[in-house]
């Protein structure tokens, strides 16, 4: 049994009371951790939970000044520390060496805690911020006294201030925060600044015009809905044509209802958007496709495993099947069953490019950078060991190829990051390989990335090998 610290209450509800009471600390962090949940009365649990929120705050800000300490500040640039903008030199850097990544901490950051480099651009700015524009929010957020919800938020909001500006601001709306939401928060911070700074209108226009977004977010199985936010005449424009050709497609025997109608119109007007010879290529392409995997056992029928959209996620067996097999929209990758490598890459294709190319971005799927999720088809293909036309250099192959966004290309090519690629001598007990895509920073940091796989391998039952071989013998 452990030794209690020094003057830690002896009762579960002693213990509570005691570290919501102080300020968070290490000394009453112990005492939480020690504090069974379950052996409190209903009272007391709702006093831990807020202790615990207290406490989560504090290391918060510690974490946050750790991150501050590695990614270092940005230089003051007329009197406002400009965070999230290109720095003075970043600014030279980049006129002298148009191949540099501005800020490639962010990077670094993102393969250490397994984010996306535009989670941890975000992260390294309030960082930032806390250290040397907002000294009130980096206290209260230390003494628990507002979240880092909060934080972020008057980050966000006073990112194109001044240091001076935004003393005014924290001296101001920051009166309530510990009784605020983050919602209501963000509404204290946009008044005074607001006042402080109050935009032109135009300028307030083209603001609220630049949050314009449309996004895609997956409802279940074989649905998914896209948000878009427009301005109010673009959103009026889009309403009216999806309307419009919803009533010109009414008939009497039509079981459609009008909003399905208006989903199947702007279906339509999107498919007709993809056959349009003039769009840009990109890899090759005229046209981006769907990509439907699903394992050959899943293909022939032998079982009904689910299957899965690139960048959706699972789809029922059946419904997989039909994409793959039925429409020339949609494109099939075939898995080996075992070890969830790509066995073939399908040839129903709009205007389809080299073989290689088609292949590798179908195997990687997105960039191979740790963290980072920008598809393959927006990147470029890399060889991991440079080609230089000799036997010395590497080749043009499937092993020596990997897909890398343009700004983790430029970070390997030009800015002293490392790649290389680990095949294991031995394969996994289900007979899988997983190839590993090591990179190594300026600073010695290792980091990995497991090559995708494009489901999850295992062994097939005697009763689906005996299906499959039936499958293939007739």
């Amino acid at each position: 049994m452990s030794k209690q610290p020094p003057g830690t209450p002896g009762r579960p509800t002693s213990r509570v009371s005691f570290a919501a009471a102080e300020l968070p600390g290490v000394e009453s962090l112990i005492h939480l951790i020690q504090t069974d949940p379950y052996s409190l009365p209903a009272a007391k649990q709702l006093e831990l939970l807020t202790a615990w929120e207290r406490h989560s705050a504090w290391l918060e800000s510690l974490k946050l000044d750790a991150l501050g300490a590695f990614s270092g500040p940005d230089p003051d640039i007329d009197g406002a520390i400009n965070v999230g903008s290109p720095s003075v030199s970043d600014q030279t850097q980049r006129e002298s060496d148009p191949h540099a990544v501005e800020d490639a901490a962010c990077d670094e950051v993102a393969a250490a805690l397994h984010i996306s480099v535009g989670t941890a651009r975000h992260r390294i700015a309030v960082a930032r911020d806390l250290a040397h524009k907002l000294p009130e929010t980096r206290r209260l957020l230390r003494n628990g006294l507002c979240s880092y919800a909060q934080a972020m938020v008057v980050s966000d909001e006073c990112q194109l201030l001044t240091v001076e500006q935004c003393a005014r601001v924290e001296s101001t709306a920051l009166r309530r925060i510990s009784v605020q939401t983050p919602q209501l928060t963000r509404r204290s911070v946009q008044r005074v600044v607001t006042a402080i700074c109050p935009p032109r209108p135009a300028d307030a226009l083209e603001e609220e015009f630049a949050r314009r977004d449309v996004t895609f977010v997956r409802v279940n199985g074989v649905m998914a809905t896209i948000y878009a936010t427009l301005p109010i005449p673009d959103a009026m424009a889009l309403w009216n044509a999806v309307t419009s050709l919803a009533n010109r497609d009414e008939r009497p025997d039509d079981p459609r209802t009008m909003a399905h109608r208006r989903a199947d119109a702007l279906t339509s007007m999107a498919n007709s958007v993809l056959d349009d010879p003039d769009l840009p290529v990109m890899q090759g392409k005229k046209r981006l496709d769907t990509q439907v995997v699903i394992s050959l056992e899943t293909l022939l029928g032998a079982n009904d495993d689910a299957a899965e959209i690139v960048g959706f996620g699972p789809i029922p067996a059946h419904l997989a099947r039909r994409l793959a097999t039925e429409s020339d929209t949609w494109r099939r990758l075939v898995t080996d069953p075992v070890t969830g490598h790509l066995l073939d890459y399908g040839i129903k294709t709009y205007r389809p490019p080299t073989a290689l190319r088609e292949y590798i971005i179908a195997r990687d799927r997105t960039c191979q950078f740790p963290g980072c999720n920008t598809a393959g088809w927006r990147c470029d293909l890399d060889h991991v060991v440079p080609w230089t036309g000799t036997s010395e250099g590497g080749q043009t192959s499937a092993d020596n190829l990997i897909t890398l966004c343009r700004r983790h290309h430029r970070l390997k090519t030009h800015n002293r990051w490392r790649v290389s690629i680990h095949i294991p001598d031995e394969v996994g007990l289900d007979g899988s390989v997983e190839t590993v895509v090591r990179w190594t920073s300026p600073s010695g940091g290792v980091y990995e990335r497991t090559r995708t796989q494009l489901h999850e391998p295992r062994t097939p039952t005697t009763e689906v090998e005996s299906k499959l071989a039936a499958i293939l013998a007739a």
